[in-house]
């Protein structure tokens, strides 16, 4: 079976006891609380960690207006960004100092910047077997109070959704280092650049 939206919210709802839906526009509580909270769901675990299937890379051009004090630039970030996870300077080096404010990366170093990453990956088909687990896990976790109106087992739902996040965050770390991560950004800057 294809990974859906529909298929990651009755993984949760047959969790949760509940009825299957068919589809997130079905007349019934259960579809409208999943459609409701799908999609702050899926942001909130994508920004949990930087998992393998919705990294993406880009060139960063210095916007025309600099920041007011502390920094000397500021970078637009892309509008699926959810997370900065590497950024380079124009050299291909790291960037240690910089921070997000209000959609923009701010820093010190010349344009062009390059990021790596975290996108607002909203095709299901891209996501692991673990990572629609974690969706799932915390899908679960939100609509346990709103459907079965038990704290104890919205509770006990939280815990199995840290458990399986901390799960697939490990399995997805073993398939790529944030060290090798951070040299692939300068090494792909210094291609784009031509260096």
């Amino acid at each position: 079976m294809s990974n859906s939206v529909v298929a990651i919210c009755n993984a949760a709802l047959i969790d949760l006891g509940e009825s299957a839906i068919m589809s997130l526009t079905d007349n019934c509580k259960a579809a409208r609380l999943c459609n409701a909270r799908w999609p702050m769901v899926r942001d909130a675990v994508l920004r949990a960690h930087p998992w393998n299937s919705c990294m993406s890379m880009t060139l960063l051009a210095a916007a025309t207006a600099t920041p007011a004090w502390r920094w000397a630039y500021s970078y637009p970030l892309p509008n699926d960004c959810l997370r900065v996870v590497a950024v380079a300077d124009s050299s291909g080096g790291e960037v240690t100092r910089w921070e997000v404010q209000t959609r923009f990366l701010l820093c010190d170093a010349d344009a062009p910047l390059a990021i790596a990453y975290v996108s607002q990956q909203t095709d299901p088909g891209q996501y692991d077997a673990t990572l629609c687990e974690v969706f799932s896990a915390r899908m679960a976790a939100v609509l346990a109070y709103p459907l079965t109106a038990s704290t104890s087992l919205a509770q006990a739902k939280w815990m199995e959704y840290e458990a399986k996040l901390s799960e697939a965050r490990g399995l997805n770390a073993r398939e790529g280092g944030r060290a090798q991560q951070a040299q692939a950004t300068g090494s792909w800057l210094k291609a784009k650049l031509g260096g």
